[in-house]
């Protein structure tokens, strides 16, 4: 029976899509995205919110702005579009985390802060997984706290204080080439 489940579980990670966080409240599309991927890119992230990034990578064309659409970045979704969605959390805050997996490969993951001018990371990890969403494993194995989890936010001094500096990025890279984000718009 497991190897059944598993089996089927496999074959429907085939079709639908993967994973995106829903809490805390993430970055969505808006217009500022459309403007910054082109349509055919922003169809694709509207299309499918769970899927690889590299599905919309794919979709490049002309009206593409490379330069603010950064789809490897917060997946690509713009700070303009979530002015309303920045979260406060001092120092020590405790963050509550529901990833929504639909299929799961194996990979590695972490949540880390993120600066949003220069696109990078910085300070420790704030979780890290060295191997995540195994798909060898069936759904009474998945481990809970790929889908549920708590982060604790460091001190970042002044360097979060205004809105659009820092991220909370999730980050999940699937050994099948595949790649999945959502970030959380925070100030301290």
């Amino acid at each position: 029976m497991k190897l059944f489940v598993t089996a089927f579980f496999s074959l429907f990670s085939i079709v639908v899509g993967h994973a995106v966080v829903t809490k805390p409240i993430p970055r969505a599309l808006g217009p500022a995205a459309l403007d910054a991927c082109g349509l055919s890119v922003y169809n694709v992230l509207k299309s499918d919110k769970y899927g690889p990034i590299e599905n919309a990578a794919n979709k490049e064309e002309s009206s593409y702005n490379a330069a603010a659409c950064h789809l490897f970045f917060c997946r690509g979704y713009q700070f303009a579009d979530n002015t309303n969605n920045v979260a406060t959390y001092p120092a020590g805050a405790i963050v509550d985390f529901h990833v929504d997996i639909e299929a799961h490969h194996t990979g590695t993951a972490n949540v880390s802060l993120v600066d949003l001018a220069s696109q990078t990371t910085f300070g420790s990890m704030l979780f890290y997984w060295p191997v995540y969403a195994n798909d060898t494993l069936g759904p009474i194995d998945w481990p809970k706290n790929e889908t549920d989890f708590s982060a604790t936010i460091p001190d970042v001094g002044t360097r979060c204080a205004n809105p659009g500096a820092c991220a909370i990025q999730w980050w999940w890279y699937a050994y099948n080439n595949q790649t999945y984000e959502s970030c959380i718009d925070f100030v301290q």
